[in-house]
Parts: C-alpha cells; sequence; structure tokens
C-alpha cells in the first residue's frame, strides 16, 4: 500500500539559537541559489536542502516576536511547498516558490 503521509527522509537536530539559524538560513539560501538547471538531479538536491531550511526557519518562527514574524510564517509556508514541489519533480511549480522564497528571504536579511 501506497501511503500518503510525506516520508521524512532526513532526521536532523533541532536548531537552538537564533545566530544558528540565522546561519543555516544563509547557507542554504545560497545553495539553492546556485540551482537553475531544475532536472531531476538538483530538484533531489533542493528536496534535500529544504531539510535544514525547514529547521532554520521553525525555529525563528517560533522565537521571533517583532514585526518580521509574519514574513517568517510565509516563508516556512514557501519552504514547505519548494519541498513538496521538489520532492516531486515538479520544476516550474520548484522554480515559482524558490522566487517567491528568495524575494521573501532577501527581504528579511536586509532587515536583520
Amino acid at each position: 500500500f501506497a501511503t500518503k503521509e510525506a516520508i521524512k527522509h532526513i532526521d536532523l537536530p533541532d536548531i537552538t539559537s537564533y545566530e544558528e539559524a540565522k546561519e543555516v538560513l544563509s547557507q542554504t539560501t545560497a545553495e539553492l541559489l546556485k540551482k537553475n538547471k531544475l532536472d531531476e538531479t538538483e530538484l533531489h538536491e533542493i528536496h534535500m536542502i529544504t531539510y535544514s531550511l525547514e529547521k532554520a526557519v521553525a525555529y525563528l518562527s517560533e522565537n521571533i516576536k517583532d514585526d518580521q514574524q509574519a514574513s517568517v510564517k510565509e516563508m516556512a509556508r514557501l519552504v514547505e511547498l519548494v519541498h513538496v514541489s521538489a520532492e516531486n519533480n515538479r520544476a516550474t511549480e520548484t522554480e515559482v516558490y524558490l522566487g517567491e522564497y528568495f524575494e521573501l528571504a532577501n527581504t528579511y536579511s536586509e532587515r536583520r
């Protein structure tokens, strides 16, 4: 039987500090920016990168209480969409969601 639940491919430790979250956010975003072919290999790599990115954004989402909280929650939503579309080899969707994510991540990092 095939299940409809998402498969957890990587079990990463939780992020425990703002500095660590910022570093992972910066590093994973830089890695994602290098992906421009969006072929099957890159989609797989993007899918794997989003596991770390999700941890960083989750930490920020839970720990930021200022005017940036709404944009961090939107980043979390977009990262999940990138994750699922890359996991399912949907290049066009992945590209659209990555574009939206990069725009938001860029705005966020400029304010921090």
